[in-house]
């Protein structure tokens, strides 16, 4: 994805550095999720 930064650093949605660290904590949050999730089921499939 490409984004467009001014030339002080910042984006549309506030610095780059920002927005970067946010979409890794999205994903971290997405991985933890997807993983308890999964565990949960596991746990239900022999009932």
């Amino acid at each position: 994805m490409l984004t467009v930064v001014t030339e002080d650093g910042t984006t549309p949605h506030g610095s780059l550095i920002d927005e970067i660290v946010r979409e890794g904590a999205r994903r971290m949050l997405a991985a933890a999720l997807e993983t308890e999730v999964n565990a949960y089921i596991a746990e239900l499939t022999d009932q």
